[in-house]
């Protein structure tokens, strides 16, 4: 008898064990469903209660980024749309066509404008050099803007880091050449562009990506170093890729020895003759050059002239000598268009009729820079 009691007396404890343990794990589940069900309600009122452009902007936020090197998609195909993504047409691409993916204009310019009246772009070839602090100081002096177009040749290797600087001035930088060889360059399409593509690599890195979207032939686009079907091909693939050409329409003839009076009478000639670009030079040895900057400057500010950098806006076609083969390329171009004046004159090489009498002796004038 005592030991069914003390039986009885364990299996009471274990009861009253059992029972506060499932008392426990109830009251574990209940706190669970309350904390659970709350959760669900507010969320549930908070989803209700959210606009439905926050919704599409957390969805847009999950799209990953597009990549930088990416060339813009196309765009509406209307050439006067200055700021569109440049339309880039990469089927059937074979050679030298599928070469440096990254080399292609990003944006539209935009229909090109006529030069303005007595507005001068001051141009400088083959720097940047020793010299170029000198000559940015003196455009800072008399408030001026200029287009470098730049190189990399041997003796330049240590004056890269000026390219900066001059994008800093306010001043523009385009591609003129890396090497600067005639007879490397012009050897084949494929030649050209290998150095140009290295040119402009090294112009984006020191401009934070804005090298600009036109560039100079060395020696100019008649170049006789150049075969015709080079030069063709040169300028065909160039303007696919989006970038366009300046030559120039006054010399100052200081790349063959001109001293510093000559130089300021051939720009100040030019100028006054209703010239819009002059040729210049930023080598170490181009010192007279530099010593007529400012006076050249004083004498177009003395005779109402305002200086600016070359922008991509200006057309190009006024100042090109190779228009026999520039001005085709561009009929039905959905990135190029000339200006009206000059559509008008360049008619039968667009292959289109002339909309007026002013147009039709425009058009049939001698071409520029031929």
């Amino acid at each position: 008898m005592s030991y069914h009691k003390r039986m009885s007396a364990r299996e009471r404890r274990k009861q009253i064990h059992r029972r506060h343990a499932a008392i426990v794990a109830v009251c574990i589940v209940l706190v669970i469903a309350l904390v659970g069900g709350t959760y669900g309600v507010t969320r549930l009122l908070l989803h209700q209660s959210q606009p439905v452009n926050s919704v599409s902007s957390v969805a847009s936020a999950a799209k990953p980024a597009a990549s930088s090197s990416e060339v813009p998609a196309a765009s509406t195909g209307d050439p006067t749309k200055a700021g569109e993504a440049f339309e880039v047409g990469k089927t059937g691409l074979t050679g030298y066509e599928v070469k440096y993916p990254n080399l292609y204009a990003r944006k539209k310019i935009g229909q090109w404008k006529n030069a303005e009246d007595k507005v001068v772009y001051l141009t400088f070839d083959d720097g940047p050099s020793s010299l170029t602090p000198q000559l940015l100081e003196v455009l800072k002096k008399n408030n001026v803007k200029a287009t470098f177009f730049l190189t990399n040749q041997p003796e330049q290797r240590r004056d890269m880091h000026y390219i900066k600087d001059i994008y800093e001035a306010g001043c523009v930088c385009a591609v003129h050449s890396s090497c600067h060889n005639y007879k490397k360059i012009y050897a084949s399409v494929d030649a050209f562009l290998a150095d140009f593509n290295e040119m402009y690599e090294i112009i984006q890195k020191q401009t934070n990506g804005h090298a600009a979207p036109f560039f100079r032939f060395p020696g100019g686009s008649n170049n006789p170093q150049m075969t015709a079907s080079v030069r063709q091909g040169i300028i065909k693939e160039m303007t696919r890729r989006g970038f366009f050409f300046y030559d120039w329409d006054i010399d100052s003839y200081d790349a063959m020895g001109a001293d510093a009076n000559a130089i300021y009478a051939n720009v100040t000639k030019g100028i006054s003759n209703g010239g819009n670009i002059p040729l210049m030079h930023n080598t170490a040895v181009k010192k007279a050059t530099l010593s007529q900057i400012g006076n050249i400057i004083q004498y177009g500010v003395q005779n109402g002239y305002t200086f600016k950098p070359l922008d991509g806006t200006l057309d190009p076609s006024m100042y090109c000598f190779s228009n026999q083969i520039f001005i085709p390329l561009l009929k039905d171009n959905p990135n190029f268009k000339l200006s009206d004046k000059h559509e008008a004159r360049f008619a039968s090489l667009l292959g289109i009729s002339s909309v007026s009498t002013s147009s039709t002796a425009a058009s049939s004038a001698p071409l520029g820079g031929q």
